[in-house]
């Protein structure tokens, strides 16, 4: 059986949940405490150098990193294929990954750093914070997480990931809305494009993000995320796998946030009315 190293809250984590239940396929989980240090301990740094999740492992051996996981299982298990039958099709489908991999994920850890997880780790003592920051290998991502922890909406990185946040809808918006190139964002089928992009929405939708497409201001990437929500594989493979206290714990926090983040995204600062941005809606 395959076995994934995971959990619950990563968005990495999440696109490949989203492939294997597109797959059909069933795995066993190893839930990794993402704040307690078991992503550095010896025996997990031997499967993922990195310390982060997710990590398959599959015949013995581990593969790491999620669009290349995401792109294994579509290799080993072709049907339903996710990826588009054309050239152009696959080489935007790519363009989306590499778009996350590069810029969103890390805009993403920084928002939710600075708004929401920081408040864990501040309730710990500082030597233990400082003991869990120096073991992580990659020193930029402990160096960031740690000026969020320290300043939250103040830290250096947090207006410039919002800005990129923004910049994620905007052009979901304008590839949807344009028209021509299929349903979803790389073709006609739902696809590891789609999958790359959808745990991005979902955490922006769970901090109270969601101004930023809802009440007709980005409507064709509103209509997209509806459509990911009522698919049976993101209800089974994120919704049902996220804690519920967790949410409601995200949601005041981003509630408390958002005047600040209006203000830097020049959005209104008004709520939605009817809760448009409870990300668990059906």
């Amino acid at each position: 059986m395959l076995v994934l190293y995971d959990n619950p809250a990563s968005v990495a984590a999440q696109r490949v949940r989203l492939v294997l239940a597109e797959k059909g396929l069933e795995w066993h989980t190893v839930t990794v405490d993402l704040r307690d240090g078991s992503a550095l301990r010896p025996d997990y740094l031997a499967l993922n150098p990195d310390g982060v999740v997710p990590t398959l492992v599959d015949d013995g051996g581990p593969i790491v990193e999620s669009s290349v996981i995401c792109e294994y299982l579509d290799d080993l298990v072709p049907a339903p294929t996710l990826r588009p039958p054309t050239a152009h099709g696959r080489a935007r489908m790519r363009a989306w990954m590499r778009r996350i991999d590069d810029d969103v994920h890390r805009a993403t850890g920084n928002v939710s750093m600075a708004v929401y997880i920081r408040h864990a780790h501040l309730a710990r003592p500082q030597a233990e914070r400082d003991a869990h920051f120096a073991a992580m290998p990659d020193r930029d991502r402990a160096a960031r997480q740690q000026a969020a922890i320290a300043h939250g909406l103040d830290a250096p990185a947090f207006a410039p990931s919002l800005h990129a946040l923004a910049r994620l809808v905007d052009d979901v918006d304008r590839t949807l809305a344009r028209g021509g190139l299929g349903a979803w964002l790389a073709g006609d089928e739902f696809g590891l494009a789609d999958i790359a992009v959808a745990p991005y929405l979902t955490r922006m939708a769970m901090l109270g993000l969601s101004p930023l497409w809802a009440r007709g201001r980005r409507s064709a990437a509103a209509d997209w995320w509806a459509r990911v929500r009522s698919r049976e594989s993101w209800q089974r493979a994120v919704r049902d796998a996220f804690p519920t206290a967790a949410t409601s714990v995200m949601r005041e926090r981003g509630e408390a946030a958002w005047p600040r983040i209006a203000a830097i995204l020049a959005l209104d600062p008004a709520r939605p009315a009817a809760r448009e941005d409870d990300c668990f809606a059906t």
